[in-house]
């Protein structure tokens, strides 16, 4: 079975369904202290994952970029579970929604709907190739009303309840999707 390693900032959404694909063998809440160098605190928290010999780290709902340290430890074994479709580019090649607002930033464009993607990490943010991503969420209709009249407040609530939608109901399952593709040979064991 597979066994992962989590990452997660101050909760981990979807980490129960997880657990009924893969085996988590370590759920670390990091946060980085204000003023602390990002490099000495990835080498820390990779310092942290390796008794646990795993094939492979999520990052559920982990805020930080990560950095050399942790990409060097696991290359290519590192997934992030991301609240936007991280297949929607821009024309320079970039993901059109990246980022902690990637699901505000989705509605107030005009989406009809919102996907959650996880994608391996790299260097660059949420650039990395998408491995999975989740179902349509449809958008409701009286949101880009909301919009265009300049009622932010609405849009920044719609936007709360909508990532929390695709948060509860998908992240778990997604990410066990993704691991199964990216480590198919100790998902099948």
């Amino acid at each position: 079975m597979l066994n992962v390693a989590v990452l997660c900032s101050k909760r981990a959404p979807g980490l129960p369904e997880l657990r009924e694909h893969v085996n988590v063998s370590c759920v670390l809440e990091r946060q980085l202290p204000h003023g602390r160098d990002r490099e000495a605190f990835d080498a820390m928290t990779a310092t942290l994952l390796f008794p646990y010999d795993v094939d492979a780290v999520v990052l559920l709902g982990y805020l930080h970029v990560l950095t050399a340290p942790m990409l060097d430890a696991f290359p290519g074994r590192i997934v992030n579970v991301h609240d936007s479709d991280l297949t929607l580019r821009c024309d320079d090649g970039r993901p059109r929604y990246p980022g902690l607002h990637a699901t505000r930033d989705a509605i107030v464009a005009g989406e009809h709907e919102t996907r959650s993607s996880v994608h391996v990490v790299t260097k660059h943010l949420d650039a990395g190739p998408v491995i999975a991503r989740s179902n349509a969420f449809p958008v409701a209709p009286f949101v880009s009303v909301a919009a265009l009249r300049g009622e932010h407040d609405i849009v920044r609530a719609y936007a709360y309840a909508q990532r929390e939608w695709m948060m509860r109901s998908t992240w778990g399952a997604l990410a066990a999707e993704a691991l199964a593709r990216l480590c198919p040979e100790k998902a099948a064991a």
